[in-house]
């Protein structure tokens, strides 16, 4: 494994093989790439062409070059190894300017004009595009009865997302992840005599094709992978182990026909020989790896990078994995699959990987039933109690009711009269209810959107502002009115500092301003990993670092001595979206209360 780039900037979303054989690793999020030389350890930044964002796919073209979509700028850049220079061409068909989001692309060596093939997620298209003329042809596909989501980039449409070709015949095939369907495209025909079919699954991605033909497809959406045979159109589908927690991202196919799966949601590797279908799992030495691409070079060796924000990275840096394996692979070892066959009439999605588990409340229906009977209910007729009560249940909660009540029927036939057990499960429903309010998400607020109007607030609700501070959980971390923790600037007599707008800029935007008391660390030690947190205490030999204010008891001690590193963070511990659940007046309140209250006596005076 080869760490690439700075701290917490790494985020290489795809790699290529260069014919220098060098590694070109592109950082989406930095608008640059690294060329990293495996045999050396030596890293080149190259940085790309200022007025291009966002490389998504590398990819060697038949002269050498490198070409990469530059999906937020809707263009194609191709890289000149030996001259080191880009050319900079629109992703879009002429007359328009630039593509939508240019994604995923492939290169048939075998094609004598080289014609770069490339799927549009922001648009429901694919397109080919000519390396030495430019000239693009766009592919319309097709869209009766597909899914179409909302959303910017690739979140948006029916998603063109994975595209390959297909080394017996040539044809383009490539699949939809909002559409839910993979397609194939002829390049011999003008309109390119578009088909299309539904995978027996959910969230076909990355798609690659095999040396037979044969179109391995990743269920991302629902722990599979599977095989797509064009001649008879039918599936062979595989479960992934533990498949309700898998993510396959992307998957390829070596030239022995071995297919290799992302193992994205867990952070492995995976190898599944088609012939005797054993599955053998490869754990990659970086928990949050997110990887999204799966490359081989000319020995054999399996490539990938990790693409996940770098931040959020067990060691805190990007990186590019080998895995390597001898020719002959020991005996034993591995997991069968079980296939799965589907004829292609099916419906779309329909494949149920795994039973959905049937709720089983049986230990909470005992401890319901253990409940006492409220005494105010045998002071009134059944009915009128339960009417009376159901309208104290908040709507959100009051359909629990009747699936608890419904599931316990079916567990108990002999019981499903029994009124008291009603009022039990219906008085369990109310002390949610009464343990707190269950929000749901309304805005992520920004500062800009309350104007000035924070600056006048005579006429808020100190109450209600109360409430929401409790609601809030603002008292996990601050103190005010003498109550609450100290893992936060104590807010009784804030308003000396911070009054109207600028006290609501400094809850919306926890980050603007963060006080040196409280200011976060980003702590590098001895075995590689990172953490940041706010330091609550230290001495010569440790300190203790808590990454969570939300979590107040989970502390980290670390000894001083195994620190490689150690730098003020520029991000507050404070959570951002706090507030996302409250409406405009509920944070007004807020900041009317908090602004209200004096200081503490101690206090007096103090900034």
């Amino acid at each position: 494994m080869w760490e690439l780039d700075e701290l917490h900037q790494g985020s290489f979303h795809d790699l290529e093989i260069g014919p220098d054989g060098k590694v070109y690793a592109v950082n989406i999020s930095k608008r640059r790439m690294v060329a990293l030389d495996p045999n050396s350890g030596e890293q080149t930044t190259i940085d790309f062409p200022r007025n291009v964002h966002a490389p998504h796919s590398i990819e060697t073209a038949n002269d050498g070059s490198l070409w990469t979509t530059m999906c937020a700028s809707g263009k194609m850049a191709r890289y000149d190894i030996e001259t080191k220079t880009f050319d900079i061409y629109s992703s879009a068909e002429a007359p328009k300017q630039r593509g939508s989001y240019p994604h995923t692309l492939r290169i048939n060596p075998k094609d004598p004009e080289g014609l770069i093939w490339y799927t549009d997620a922001g648009s429901n298209s694919c397109f080919s595009m000519h390396p030495k003329t430019g000239f693009v042809k766009e592919y319309k596909l097709l869209s009766a009865g597909q899914a179409v989501a909302a959303g910017r980039g690739e979140s948006r449409g029916i998603t063109p997302y994975g595209i390959d070709y297909s080394p017996v015949d040539g044809s383009i095939w490539y699949s939809k992840l909002n559409g839910n369907r993979i397609g194939r495209i002829d390049p011999k025909s003008g309109d390119g005599d578009i088909m299309e079919w539904n995978p027996p699954f959910r969230g076909p991605r990355r798609l690659h094709i095999g040396p037979d033909g044969m179109i391995w497809v990743p269920g991302f959406g629902s722990g599979v992978f599977g095989k797509f045979n064009p001649d008879t159109e039918k599936w062979t589908i595989y479960e992934l182990p533990d498949n309700e927690n898998q993510t396959p991202y992307a998957l390829n196919v070596d030239k022995d026909g071995i297919v290799w799966i992302c193992g994205t949601a867990n952070d492995t590797i995976n190898r599944f020989d088609p012939e005797t279908e054993i599955f053998v799992e490869y754990r990659l030495p970086m928990r949050v790896s997110y990887t999204r691409e799966i490359e081989f070079d000319d020995d054999g060796n399996v490539w990938t990078s990790t693409s996940g924000p770098a931040r959020h990275m067990e060691r805190g840096v990007g990186a590019v994995i080998k895995i390597s394996l001898p020719k002959t692979l020991p005996a034993g070892g591995g997991i069968k699959l079980e296939p799965r066959f589907f004829d292609g009439n099916h419906a779309i999605g329909n494949l149920a990987t795994s039973n959905r588990p049937k709720p089983n409340n049986k230990e909470l229906f005992a401890r319901i039933d253990k409940a006492e009977m409220p005494k105010a209910y045998f002071k009134q007729p059944h009915q009128q109690y339960v009417d009376a009560r159901m309208a104290q249940i908040s709507e959100q909660n009051r359909g629990k009711v009747g699936q608890l009540w419904n599931e316990f029927r079916r567990m108990y036939p002999d019981r499903s009269r029994d009124g008291q057990m009603f009022v039990r499960i219906m008085e369990y429903v109310f002390e949610l209810d009464a343990a707190g309010p269950q929000r749901r998400f309304i805005n992520k607020w920004q500062h800009h959107y309350f104007g000035e109007v924070a600056n006048n607030l005579d006429d808020r609700s100190i109450e209600n502002g109360k409430a929401i501070f409790d609601q809030a959980t603002c008292s996990r971390c601050h103190s005010i009115e003498g109550k609450g923790a100290n893992l936060g600037p104590e807010l009784s007599g804030i308003y000396k500092k911070f009054q109207g707008a600028k006290l609501l800029n400094q809850i919306v935007r926890p980050s603007a301003e963060i006080n040196k008391d409280f200011q976060p660390q980003l702590i590098v030690v001895d075995t590689g990993q990172v953490l940041t947190g706010v330091v609550i205490k230290e001495s010569e030999e440790q300190l203790t670092v808590l990454p969570n204010m939300l979590k107040p008891k989970k502390t980290h001690v670390l000894a001083k001595a195994s620190i490689d590193e150690r730098q003020t963070s520029t991000v507050s511990s404070m959570p951002v979206g706090l507030l996302d659940t409250f409406t405009i007046d509920e944070i007004l309140d807020l900041v009317a209360y908090i602004q209200s209250v004096a200081p503490r006596p101690k206090d007096d005076g103090a900034e």
